[in-house]
């Protein structure tokens, strides 16, 4: 049975000796907070009138630009309970976005001096070994529910179980995204009687295609495709020394062990073949009465959800071996796990570092590695909107077709497999002198000697393009059917490479103009200003505009250019700290020197995909610790993933009876 998280609608008290426990651990905790910071108050006598004088009338009860409220930090005590907010405000200060343009600017002295002490009050926990329970889940929000298979998860389950690539799902609703953005987060994984009505049919479809297919089933896989299936599947056959029940048992138990990850036990196995019984007696053929049992593998819960078993007492425990083996399989190939790995679970070896770490390496060789950079990849950047609900306009670029889509779909993820499997740097993100691309692509790019559609590892002749930002699928996802946006570019930038908060505009911003060669007298950039030029968009626009300006010499679907509508393209941009570059190559340069900003960002939303929900303060110990690893090894893909699935989150659960 599966269990469901529901909410509480009321949280009770707790206990008389708990209740006073805790009010001791909180004055402890704010006196050795208060004595940290010096007995005479910095904060009160040097912070707070900083805020005053520069943060205040805009971030005050009242008007709470950006849904921030400083104000309400007065005593030194207060600012304990803010630790999150200004690690924000510190990386705000630091970058010169805060104070906005037009506003009262304080002293380097001064501006020094507060970023040094928000940031040590910023300065995480170094409790990692925190997850959370009911109790403390305003603290500790590190729950992992059990959750169903994200659709991509349930093909790759499927394709790895029965071994053909049936890609069922496909015909699923589609899966919801929280935490850090990825459709694998138990939190928006719900589970409908749509959803239920599609496993039926998926099951039904599965095994008739296997053991009864059509003329339609063997011209889209092949015979001999459908007869290895058919091979893998039935290992018994009844006959003079073998009933059918013993064959079946056997068929079933094989097939059940696989798809629910586990040993399955007698019990389970016998409970499954009363319905072969049953047909048996009816008189149905072996392998329709078969079908029966089959079906209700696919349709239980343990092949469905990622379950993982409790323990009989509350705490924090390690992960038991199997469901380890689950956790990791579904992180580095977004798939069951294959039969090396359910061994090293039933001797136990999983929970030895130096036997996981081997499976790591040996996982990411493995071509099913392909499903986390396909996975991870395309959500990460959003290109699953690409060709969907994202398109260019067809009359203006009459280019873009699905087979252009598809090649920009699968650019970045090439790439990003790449890096996996060679351990290349994760900065070759930012910047490089390859990408990959088939022949429509290439031709899109201008790179001539690529024949076939098949992709591959091509040089750029073109020092403008490299790197995700160079990529057409991420260029035609920021722009407008009609024309590019800066403001779009600028803020995918911010957000998705950089991991910086813009927040969403103002209900009274107004638009800017939908197609660029309506500019009444006025290039797209003086359009931009004028609409900038307003108090309440100017501190975002500040920080996006010189960025997707930046990225101006590539059009709405990614072309290179140098003019638009017969004027030279402007792709000047100055940060708000005051540095300047000019175009695509100059503006990689400056996003290298922010490379910890970038690789924070990235460290953060593997992580949050890797554990299937949204993270904490806590979590800032394994992002750390990536970090430093990181750097002391040449940035490689390899080494993040393999600290995340050596963290003490990845490998433990929290248990409340």
């Amino acid at each position: 049975m599966v269990r469901t998280r529901l909410p509480r609608p009321l949280k009770m008290l707790p206990p008389r000796a708990t209740y006073l426990k805790s009010l001791l651990v909180c004055a402890l905790v704010l006196d050795g907070f208060a004595a940290a910071h010096g007995a005479d108050s910095q904060f009160e006598k040097e912070i707070r009138p900083l805020l005053k004088t520069y943060c205040l009338s805009c971030h005050n009860p009242q008007k709470k630009r950006g849904d921030l409220d400083l104000a309400r930090f007065e005593k030194e005590t207060d600012i304990g309970m803010g630790e999150e907010v200004w690690a924000e405000v510190a990386a705000r200060v630091l970058a010169h976005e805060m104070p906005p343009e037009g506003k009262k600017q304080p002293s380097i002295e001064q501006r020094r001096k507060f970023v040094r002490w928000a940031q040590s009050v910023a300065k995480k926990s170094d409790d990692c070994k925190q997850l959370a329970s009911d109790r403390t889940i305003n603290f500790y929000k590190g729950h992992v529910m059990s959750r169903r298979l994200s659709r991509a998860e349930y093909n790759n389950s499927i394709r790895d179980l029965m071994g053909l690539d049936l890609r069922p799902a496909d015909r699923f609703p589609s899966d919801g995204s929280g935490g850090e953005g990825f459709d694998n987060n138990g939190d928006a994984l719900f589970t409908s009687a749509i959803h239920v009505e599609k496993y039926l049919d998926a099951a039904e479809y599965i095994l008739n295609t296997i053991l009864n297919p059509s003329a339609a089933d063997v011209a889209r896989f092949s015979q001999q495709a459908i007869q290895s299936a058919r091979a893998r599947l039935l290992i018994a056959a009844p006959g003079p020394d073998l009933p059918p029940h013993e064959s079946a048992c056997r068929i079933v138990a094989a097939f059940a062990e696989r798809a629910f990850r586990r040993p399955v036990e007698d019990r389970e196995v016998e409970r499954f073949l009363t319905v072969f019984d049953r047909a048996m007696r009816r008189g149905d053929s072996f392998e329709m009465a078969l079908k029966l049992p089959l079906k209700a593998v696919l349709i239980s819960p343990h092949f469905l959800f990622l379950i993982e078993p409790e323990p009989d007492k509350d705490g924090v425990h390690e992960l038991p071996d199997y469901p380890l083996a689950s956790r990791l399989s579904y992180f580095l190939w977004a798939s069951m796990p294959d039969a090396e790995l359910l061994r090293l679970a039933a001797e136990r070896k999983l929970h030895d570092e130096g036997f996981l770490r081997e499976q790591v390496r040996r996982m990411l060789r493995d071509p099913r590695s392909r499903g986390l950079a396909e996975s991870f990849t395309s959500q990460w950047l959003g290109l699953g909107v690409l060709g969907e609900t994202v398109r260019p306009d067809p009359q203006r670029f009459p280019e873009f077709d699905e087979t252009l889509a598809n090649a920009m779909r699968q650019e970045p993820i090439c790439f990003f497999d790449n890096l996996i499997r060679e351990g290349r740097s994760l900065l070759e993100l930012l910047d490089t002198d390859y990408t990959f691309a088939n022949e429509r692509l290439a031709r899109h790019y201008g790179i001539e000697g690529v024949r076939g559609p098949a992709m591959r590892r091509v040089p750029l002749p073109d020092k403008n393009r490299g790197g995700v930002l160079g990529m057409a699928g991420v260029l035609t996802v920021t722009s407008f059917p009609l024309r590019t946006s800066p403001v779009l570019r600028g803020k995918w930038v911010l957000e998705d490479l950089l991991g910086a908060r813009v927040p969403p505009p103002p209900p009274n911003a107004g638009e800017l103009p939908k197609d660029d060669r309506n500019t009444k007298g006025l290039s797209f950039r003086k359009q931009l200003e004028l609409h900038r030029s307003r108090s309440e968009c100017a501190s975002c626009h500040q920080r996006m505009d010189p960025i997707g300006f930046g990225l101006e010499n590539f059009d709405p679907i990614g072309r290179f250019r140098t003019e638009q509508a017969g004027q030279p393209i402007d792709a000047v941009g100055e940060l708000p700290s005051g540095e300047k570059f000019n175009g695509p190559r100059e503006l990689r340069a400056v996003l290298l020197k922010q490379r910890t900003e970038f690789l924070r960002n990235l460290a953060r939303k593997m992580l949050g995909y890797a554990l299937g929900r949204q993270l904490y303060r806590f979590d800032q110990c394994v992002i750390d610790d990536a970090l430093k690893a990181l750097e002391a090894d040449g940035y490689k893909a390899t080494v993040l993933i393999e600290r995340i699935v050596l963290s003490y989150p990845f490998r433990h659960r929290y248990v409340k009876k």
